[in-house]
């Protein structure tokens, strides 16, 4: 059964791009070769380490979205992890409910864009009797 997974990756700052790209071509074959199919491939470049790994302060971090079966999980960790240049690795399995939530994210990004070309924002003026804490004002008539 073929299931997604993101797969999260920090390679070595002393790499060489073409190093990097050899870590990311290495993870795209071991999912093709799998049966598997990289969605998405996120490179988010040199980022600071939360804490030092191998005396290393900052890493190239590097993130796949990939649809694959469960078997194959342990071969693709283990040849990660075999690999000199990467320092961690994790592999997360996605829930369904998570990619539906981000389809709803998307849609609901979509429909606020959207609002925001209208004119005055997608709001109208009827909020003129409000006072600064957004509560309506009370038209009596009596000015005291």
């Amino acid at each position: 059964m073929q299931r997604s997974y993101e797969i999260g990756f920090i390679v070595n700052p002393d790499a060489t791009e073409e190093e990097v790209k050899k870590v990311n071509e290495l993870v795209v074959s071991l999912v093709e070769k799998n049966a598997g199919k990289v969605e998405k491939l996120d490179e988010w470049g040199r980022r600071p380490l939360a804490y030092p790994i191998q005396d290393h302060q900052e890493g190239i971090y590097t993130f796949a979205h990939v649809t694959m079966g469960g078997g194959s999980i342990a071969e693709l960790e283990k040849r990660i992890k075999l690999n000199e240049k990467v320092m961690r690795y994790i592999v997360v399995r996605l829930d369904e409910r998570l990619r539906k939530s981000n389809r709803l994210v998307k849609k609901w990004k979509r429909h606020d864009e959207r609002r925001s070309r209208e004119p005055n924002g997608g709001q109208e003026n009827d909020y003129q009797d409000q006072d600064s804490r957004g509560r309506y004002q009370e038209e009596d008539g009596d000015d005291e």
